[in-house]
């Protein structure tokens, strides 16, 4: 089985760190509001999204919990960051039912995301002119 391209414990926890505090960004939540969430201290979870420090994984499960995504995303896009070839292969699969597309896509948009996506194609509709119809038959002349 092939390893990911950077497998020491430093690049681990600077990848796991980065991940975090960009999940957290995406949730805008603040380190104070996310560590009381997840029942950390915010000097604790800033050393974490620093990468100073390694995480237990009842604490890294406290944290998804917190940002409301399954710990197995985290696991998922942090293989991803690694470079790990399984993963990178899994992000490309891609269904081909459309339905199926548009649940995968939607599935890790924050509300506040899927939100704004729906009123800016609201504006999109509301802005742009319908598009003049053609009238097909025949015509008869008098």
């Amino acid at each position: 089985m092939p390893y990911a391209h950077s497998e020491d414990a430093r690049s681990i926890r600077v990848a796991l760190g980065n991940l975090l505090r960009r999940r957290r960004e995406e949730a805008e939540r603040s380190l104070s509001e996310l560590a009381e969430a997840a029942d950390l201290s915010p000097a604790y979870l800033s050393e974490l999204e620093r990468g100073l420090k390694d995480v237990s994984s009842e604490r890294l499960l406290a944290i998804a919990r917190a940002l409301e995504i399954p710990v197995a995303e985290l696991y998922l896009d942090l293989a991803r960051s690694l470079g790990s070839q399984e993963a990178m292969e899994q992000r490309r699969s891609w269904p081909e039912d459309p339905r199926l597309q548009l649940r995968i896509a939607t599935q890790n948009l924050r509300p506040q995301a899927l939100r704004s996506v729906a009123h800016f194609s609201l504006y999109l509709a509301a802005t742009q002119a319908a598009p003049t119809r053609r009238r097909i038959g025949f015509t008869v002349d008098p």
